[in-house]
């Protein structure tokens, strides 16, 4: 196969990614959107509901823009400030997602102040290596037109080890993610339907994870063009990350509906109860 010839199909590679990831956003949106009316709308603007609106929304510009990068009729001199806008949007999208993750996780272990701590320290090492890594990649970047005609243009040095450190930190905290949340399913009756929803849940988790250990092999096996699957990953962050919020919320409203008389000691019990306190403030709760 001639050079054009691979070229023309890692470019359609690359636009199908970037398609099949649209579908994939629209198609969520559209079967959630009820639910998100239903956990969502009636609440106040707090921390939680606007990480939950960047998470949910922003793959709704990223998206669109990467498919307009594919098909971009500029050069070199138009094309790179897209293509380094898309690379910070992708950077700023994931971490309400993964803000997502530690609330949520936090307050499955019942708001205690040492899961907060243990949870906040990886976050933020993943979110500053993840800039400062991006700040690298950015500048180190050089960019050439896309053969077989300058219709558009694309990459020809991507520092990739550089990502791969990117995606390392997010891999570790979302297995701690993981395990915490595999830990607190161990106390459930396997009968119960919060079992039954934490269980789910941890498969959205093992789905995130999996999608960013992915990322960081593709890119280090592939060098810097990954950005197919890169795309795939933030529409994965964003539709499972609103899917574990919307869960926790019902798992809330299935505790704060219990018949009068029902003890949280009786979870054992085959009786779908959550052990957790959550404290409302006066301007509405906090998840």
């Amino acid at each position: 196969m001639s050079t054009q010839a691979v070229i023309m199909a890692k470019f359609d590679t690359y636009l199908q990614f970037c398609l099949t990831s649209a579908f994939i956003e629209v198609f969520d949106y559209c079967i959630t959107f009820s639910t998100e009316i239903t956990w969502t709308w009636n609440r106040p603007w707090n921390f939680v509901r606007v990480q939950l609106s960047l998470a949910r929304y922003l793959p709704f510009i990223i998206v669109p823009m990467t498919i307009y990068d594919s098909l971009n009729p500029g050069f070199v001199a138009n094309c790179w400030p897209l293509v380094e806008t898309i690379s910070w949007l992708i950077n700023i999208v994931i971490v309400p997602a993964e803000n997502l993750l530690l609330v949520r996780t936090w307050v499955l272990w019942r708001r205690k102040k040492a899961v907060l701590v243990g949870l906040l320290v990886p976050a933020l090492g993943s979110v500053i290596v993840a800039v400062i890594m991006n700040v690298i990649a950015v500048r180190a970047t050089i960019y050439k037109h896309r053969p077989p005609s300058n219709s558009s243009c694309s990459e020809a040095f991507r520092p990739s080890s550089i990502y791969v450190w990117s995606f390392l930190g997010v891999v570790i905290f979302e297995l701690i993610i993981l395990l915490a949340t595999v830990f607190q399913i161990s106390h459930y009756d396997r009968q119960s339907r919060i079992y039954v929803t934490i269980r789910n849940d941890v498969v959205y988790i093992l789905c995130i994870l999996g999608i960013s250990v992915a990322n960081a092999i593709i890119v280090k096996t592939r060098g810097g063009n990954a950005e197919p699957v890169i795309i795939l990953q933030v529409v994965i962050h964003s539709v499972l990350a609103s899917r574990l919020l919307f869960s926790l919320r019902q798992i809330m409203q299935q505790q704060n509906t219990l018949p009068s008389g029902v003890s949280i000691a009786q979870s054992s019990a085959n009786v779908d109860v959550l052990p957790i306190v959550f404290v409302t403030s006066p301007e509405g709760s906090v998840i």
